[in-house]
């Protein structure tokens, strides 16, 4: 039986533990906190089962996330959300279009537009623009001429799908090829059907199975010998397997590493990598308020959420539901006091807009601004080519795994991707 040590215990790290243990590994995984999951831990208080922000899965049955609990034989249901929608940037709420039939109801085009979006997807759809990686949306539009409410779309697109919502950054290419795959699986954003706990819990049963987790054990150190990992190092112990997996974003990599092991340049790269950052409220409410089971956006801020109550079973008590909005913004917004507290308000001021009686129906709320939501941030200089890869140079069995390395997708997509990628690279062995 070979033997593997998971260092950090995020959903992703957890998905591959889970893996690797179910093909026979003995799994060892330290977490310095004192609950598995990392940003994507799961708070549950009054009946209320809630993420740290929102975490749909894109492509659901299809998804890198399905594929690894179907291997385990822990199947998960999925549940496609419903019509989604949007206060647009004159104030007035249109259906937002996540399906190709969306874009000649909405209000958010004109005639015109909607001839002119219809084969603008329609060359999406064909992957025309998916070699595109290195021109950012911005470029792209303008070369294009892609204005009005097209253009609101396209923003609104790169701010939810890709988490970035500067559109001068963003790679068209990976947009677009995220985009191409949508428009022909069929699968878009779904939500496991029963939230993510039985997803988390599964995947601590497989990983009991021949191995154990150590909450409250920070590892302070890789132990590396002859440039091959060999173990850790925890609160001055050492563990040994016969490979090392690095559950961290990219930029803490040398929390646990000394950069003198490695070359400048990738020293640089890990260290450098833009995250995607943000502000969240997640919010337990007292009584329904509201039957939207789709996706809710906002121009003005560029915010987006979800009721995860209405699509997902037993998240709440009876009558009660869950809201989470969330506002993609620069890891410089989120690290100044000032223009954090600023972001908060503008998203506060999204969620009344919609639903004007929130504040008399809150049970509890989190408020949260993370300077780390997805470890890359998937502009025109961070695309998967440019990014560490799963197996880490010049060191023998030790691996990366997370969203912020070479994998493919958007936003936590890249995470739950990574997986696989990942998987692969250890074993040879393809899902």
């Amino acid at each position: 039986m070979s033997s593997t040590i998971m260092v950090g215990s995020g959903v992703n790290g957890l998905l591959l533990g889970a893996l690797l243990s179910h093909e026979g590994d003995k799994v060892t995984v330290f977490e310095k906190n004192k609950a598995v999951g990392g940003r994507a831990i799961l708070k549950e208080k009054d009946g209320y089962v809630i993420d740290n922000g929102l975490h749909v899965t894109r492509f659901g049955p299809l998804s890198a996330v399905a594929k690894v609990m179907d291997r385990m034989n822990r199947h998960v249901e999925y549940k496609k959300v419903g019509e989604s929608f949007l206060i647009d940037h004159d104030g007035k709420t249109v259906l937002f279009p996540t399906r190709l039939g969306g874009m000649f109801k909405t209000g958010l085009f004109s005639f015109r537009e909607k001839i002119k979006i219809v084969g603008l997807i329609s060359k999406i759809k064909r992957g025309k623009f998916n070699h595109l990686m290195h021109l950012s949306l911005g470029d792209w539009m303008a070369q294009h001429n892609v204005t009005g409410g097209i253009r609101r779309y396209f923003e609104l697109v790169s701010a939810s799908l890709m988490v970035c919502p500067f559109v001068e950054k963003t790679s068209a290419g990976e947009m677009f090829r995220t985009l191409h795959k949508i428009l022909n699986c069929n699968h878009s954003v779904e939500y496991p059907q029963q939230g993510w706990l039985p997803i988390f819990n599964g995947c601590i049963d497989e990983i009991k199975t021949n191995g154990d987790i150590k909450l409250n054990s920070k590892v302070d150190r890789v132990i590396v010998k002859d440039k091959k990992a060999i173990g850790v190092m925890v609160n001055g112990e050492s563990f040994y397997a016969d490979r090392v997996i690095i559950n961290l974003p990219v930029q803490e990599l040398f929390s646990v590493l000394s950069e003198e092991m490695f070359e400048a340049d990738y020293v640089s790269l890990c260290k450098n990598l833009i995250p995607t950052s943000g502000v969240f409220i997640d919010i337990a409410i007292k009584k329904r308020i509201s039957d939207i089971d789709g996706m809710i956006y906002t121009y003005a801020p560029k915010a987006l959420g979800m009721i995860t109550s209405n699509i997902a079973e037993g998240l709440t008590p009876e009558n009660g539901q869950l809201l989470t909005m969330w506002y993609p913004t620069s890891l410089e917004d989120v690290i100044d006091p000032g223009m954090r507290e600023k972001k908060l308000e503008e998203l506060w001021g999204a969620i009344r807009r919609f639903f004007p009686d929130i504040d008399e129906n809150i049970h509890w709320k989190r408020e949260k601004a993370l300077k780390i939501v997805d470890g890359a941030q998937i502009n025109i200089h961070q695309t998967e080519d440019l990014r560490p890869a799963a197996k880490v140079p010049g060191i023998e069995q030790l691996f990366l795994v997370g969203d912020s390395i070479a994998a493919p997708g958007a936003g936590g997509d890249v995470g739950n991707e990574s997986v696989l990628v990942t998987f692969e690279a250890i074993t040879g062995k393809t899902l």
